[in-house]
């Protein structure tokens, strides 16, 4: 048997086994700030014998007296999945990737194989800072356990809370599936349950877009499962249109509940999809021919301006009347300015008693040009990255243009594009793209699907169209798992970590102009590797260096967050207002010395120099560097000033025994320490 830390920007397939038994990594080191995650991962391979009873357990973390405990360290081994490699391309290789971040405790390993496992170590809020230092004892039956160190600092800064960052994250949500997938009836109390703790997860890495089909098959079928529309559109006999909301209005309210969604905040957005659907059908339900009408309404034609003014008045007075009118968004995906401008002018052109519209979002193909009247009539647009011109300044203007008007612009990636988050992918693309999001100035990164799942993706990801993986982040849980309902993908936790980094360095730039400057040269430095089309169709790096780039540039950009954050805390000013224990005793025998421990309050003031006096030197000395040496027999005082604020004071009365009366080395411990606070 033999273990060892791994690349976590990576997966580890089969394939590497003989690598990996090359491989003997067992010391990682990292940084991380408070109320942060940390991400690991280790491998295991087994010999010629296969390993049972294999598990991973975690010791404390610990950096003198203060301790991150073990229970903090989530160990969950990586679970296999088949997934073709291609896109659209039956004939592609299909290979077995380790994109599940599965469950814990002890599994089965079968003679020469390997298996990961992800670490998820959370930092609290209230981490004491400095290195700890703690490891894993990684265990089989009839195996000698291998122990491997985790050492990593803690800084002096308190991460954002995602949900609370500055970054704008959309992934969209597909319910309908989720009902399939766990066979339950849509929004039955047995989905919600299964739909909540999604929703809930969504809201704590950031998520605020909440997609709301008010359509059938807004894009055409294009997902395995089919997007109901949550509005039952019905025409009476007389030919006037009404609007059922039963879905939509448990799916917002579910994901109220969640915490994505906050309308008394004006928290989140429901993203309408779509006045504009692919192919351009709406379906109604027909009162006089008691069937399901299949309608094409064109935009801007008289038929559709009908249809669609009848139902946004009726949405509009449905959501004002919940509340939820300031939130939502009548949304469009990738259609052309032919099929936008109807739809906005229609949009713009209904107005509530207050004259407010429906705020307007569409996922669009913007490359350049400086005339943007019609793009500031969007709320929000999302672009593609594959349309964001690297040598081009047009993203960054266009951004920052919108941000002044107080509008949204983020980047999506999906199939065709690299780098992506495909279950092929290197989790390292994730990362890079919220980095090169921030780059590009923009609020923040789209996705098209967080849970568009396949049949059994436990089993096997591949789908007829796009590269495997790209509609999904999570993944379901056995339908008989009473303790999970989802499980997590390596990639999408290292597109958390993109979040998290890069609302760290939003952080950094808003506490100062040198932080400010320092990360703004950091981030504009971040370079983009080059993408091909692999032969059977999927989208990939053009060659191993780019893909090497990826994982090089997210490790430089984590590496200068670190090192601009360790600057800022060197140089921040932050003044002394008292010590503990101000006033101690201690007995020191003649001959020996000690080291002054003073804690300052608060525990990071900064600059701080402390100034040490004795009473009488003849007895007992002190140096610069606080350290205190018994010359003869006697009492004195040393105290300890702030030379920041001469009034924080430490006094600390030292008693050197007569050698004769002395019971020895016991007389050298500390006596009568004073356990109090004090403060001016």
């Amino acid at each position: 048997m033999g273990a060892y830390f791994d690349n976590p920007y990576q997966h580890t397939l089969q394939s590497d086994y003989k690598a990996a038994r090359r491989t003997s990594r067992d010391q990682w080191t990292d940084t991380v700030w408070q109320n942060d995650v940390l991400d690991a991962k280790i491998t295991v391979w087994a010999g010629r014998q296969p390993l049972g009873q294999l598990e991973i357990q975690a010791s404390d973390f610990v950096n003198g007296t203060h301790r991150i405990a073990a229970e903090n360290a989530d160990i969950r081994w990586l679970h296999e999945t088949m997934a073709n490699i291609g896109s659209a391309d039956p004939e592609a290789p299909v290979i077995a990737y380790p994109d599940v971040i599965h469950q814990g405790g002890a599994t089965q390993l079968d003679a020469k194989q390997l298996k990961s496992a992800w670490i998820t170590l959370t930092i609290p809020k209230d981490a004491f800072p400095g290195t700890y230092t703690g490891s894993f004892q990684v265990r089989a039956a009839g195996s000698k356990t291998i122990t491997l160190t985790l050492t990593f600092e803690v800084l002096d800064l308190t991460a954002p809370d995602s949900r609370e960052g500055e970054t704008q994250i959309e992934l969209w949500q597909h319910p309908y599936t989720t009902a399939r997938y766990y066979q339950t009836a849509p929004f039955s109390d047995e989905h919600k349950k299964v739909l909540l703790p999604q929703l809930q997860e969504y809201a704590q890495m950031g998520g605020r877009g909440v997609i709301a089909t008010i359509v059938e098959e807004a894009w055409n079928h294009q997902s395995y499962d089919s997007d109901p529309s949550m509005i039952r559109w019905t025409r009476t006999a007389e030919g006037v249109y009404s609007f059922d909301y039963t879905d939509f209005d448990q799916w917002i309210e579910l994901a109220i509940q969640a915490g994505v969604l906050d309308p008394t905040a004006n928290r989140g957005q429901i993203k309408a999809y779509s006045i504009a659907p692919w192919g351009n059908i709406v379906t109604v339900y027909d009162e006089l021919s008691d069937t399901d009408l299949r309608l094409t309404l064109v935009p801007g034609s008289e038929e559709w301006t009908a249809a669609w003014t009848a139902f946004l008045e009726d949405f509009m007075r449905h959501t004002i009347e919940k509340g939820w009118f300031d939130i939502t968004y009548i949304s469009m995906d990738e259609r052309e300015m032919e099929v936008l401008q109807p739809c906005v002018d229609l949009i713009e052109r209904l107005r509530s008693d207050t004259g407010k519209s429906f705020k307007i979002s569409s996922a669009m193909n913007y490359s350049s040009g400086d005339d943007y009247s019609f793009l500031d009539r969007i709320d929000d647009i999302s672009v593609s990255l594959i349309h964001v011109q690297d040598k081009s300044k047009a993203m960054q203007k266009l951004a920052q243009h919108r941000r002044e008007q107080g509008l949204l612009t983020t980047i999506y990636t999906c199939t065709g594009q690299y780098p992506s988050a495909y279950t092929i992918s290197d989790m390292a693309d994730t990362a890079w793209t919220m980095w090169y999001s921030m780059k590009q100035g923009v609020d923040g990164f789209l996705r098209w699907s967080w849970d568009g799942w396949v049949e059994d993706p436990l089993t096997d990801v591949s789908y007829r169209t796009f590269e495997p993986g790209d509609p999904w982040l999570i993944y379901p849980a056995e339908r008989d798992t009473a303790d999970e309902v989802f499980y997590e993908s390596p990639r999408y936790k290292i597109l958390k970590q993109g979040i998290r980094d890069i609302n760290k360095a939003k952080r950094l730039q808003s506490l100062s102009s040198e932080t400010s400057t320092a990360i703004t040269q950091l981030v504009q430095s971040l370079k983009r590797p080059k993408m091909k089309i692999n032969q059977y169709g999927s989208a990939t790096h053009a060659r191993n260096s780019d893909r090497q780039l990826v994982q090089n540039e997210v490790r430089r950009m984590r590496n200068g967050l670190d090192e601009i954050a360790r600057a800022y805390i060197q140089s921040r000013s932050i003044p002394i207002t008292g010590v503990e224990n101000p006033s101690q005793s201690l007995s020191l025998r003649s001959g020996k010395s000690r080291q002054i421990q003073i804690e300052p309050i608060p525990y990071n003031a900064n600059p701080l120099t402390w100034i040490y006096r004795s009473s009488n030197e003849v007895l007992v000395t002190v140096d610069e560097a606080g350290i205190i040496t018994a010359i003869q027999t006697g009492t004195a005082v040393i105290t300890a000033y702030a030379q920041e604020n001469p009034q924080v004071q430490v006094m600390i009365e030292v008693t050197v025994p007569d050698p004769a009366k002395a019971p020895g080395k016991k007389a050298e411990r500390p006596v009568n320490t004073r356990h109090k606070v004090w403060k001016r």
